[in-house]
């Protein structure tokens, strides 16, 4: 009975870690978008050079039409910040952009971000 017990509280602990880690919640973005123009344009608009104060690094996603664009102050690069970037049904793209450490309040990284994305997505 008591190797019974061990094995199914360590079976458990090891389920309990498991589940922890496949179900992290990913970081809420700072804000949305929905723009009305091509996937491969805007990803392709979104990691293009932002010159010589930021660097731009495209990741594939691990699915058809999902991409990451890193977007990340050179003088600041522990402020992880990248848009997400999927197809939806419709045929609309949606824009996330996701700053790690970010409070929820916009501050000047997130608007030059959100203003690089109308451009990309063609609103002025």
């Amino acid at each position: 009975m008591k190797h019974l017990v061990i094995a199914t509280l360590s079976a458990l602990a090891a389920a309990a870690c498991t589940t922890t880690s496949d179900t992290a919640k990913a970081p809420k973005p700072a804000w949305s978008s929905i723009y009305t123009v091509p996937f491969d344009s805007m990803v392709m608009c979104l990691s293009q050079p932002a010159g010589e104060g930021f660097v731009v690094n495209l990741q594939p996603g691990s699915q058809p039409g999902q991409a990451s664009v890193l977007f990340v102050p050179r003088n600041a690069p522990q402020a992880e910040s990248r848009y997400n970037v999927r197809n939806l049904p419709d045929g609309t793209i949606q824009v996330d952009w996701v700053r790690i450490g970010s409070v929820g309040g916009l501050d000047w990284l997130d608007t030059q971000a959100r203003q690089r994305a109308n451009r990309c997505g063609g609103i002025s």
